[in-house]
């Protein structure tokens, strides 16, 4: 799955929640992904290093989305990053971007996420992780149908 089946695949998941994927040549960094009440940046990452002691480097990631995400997070928006490895997903918070840049192990991120998909996304479960308000999307947060929480 390339980038772009990424964002449609993620627009198909909110639609009832008018998800809008965003290009904002006007403001560099603003997120991908325009929710009701969320921002979502999106990654995409083509295999995980071979090492498990390899750092993970995604292409793509930039000083001005880590700074536009934070100030989102900051003034107490919804900002997350949604990572996408062949059929793993995972969702971090805003405050994450600057050691995602830097680099994690594959276990690191793992550990980091606050929602983790190991066998592919479920939409149904996305859905219902971005009604949730912000305080209860964290790790310690459930889902309905007792999905993939990290």
């Amino acid at each position: 799955m390339a980038e772009k089946d990424q964002r449609r695949t993620v627009v198909k998941a909110l639609r009832k929640l008018h998800a809008t994927p965003v290009e904002n040549p006007a403001m560099p960094g603003t997120g991908d992904m325009n929710y009701i009440d969320g921002w979502l940046e999106l990654k995409w990452l083509r295999a995980w290093p071979k090492r498990k002691t390899t750092k993970v480097r995604i292409d793509h990631m930039t000083p001005q989305q880590r700074e536009w995400l934070n100030k989102r997070w900051k003034a107490g928006g919804k900002a997350h990053i949604l990572l996408q490895c062949k059929r793993e997903w995972l969702i971090f918070e805003a405050p994450m971007y600057q050691a995602i840049m830097d680099g994690l192990t594959k276990e690191e991120l793992i550990e980091a996420a606050v929602v983790y998909w190991r066998n592919g996304l479920d939409k149904k479960e996305l859905l219902e992780w971005a009604k949730m308000p912000r305080h209860l999307q964290g790790a310690n947060a459930s889902l309905s149908t007792g999905g993939a929480w990290a």
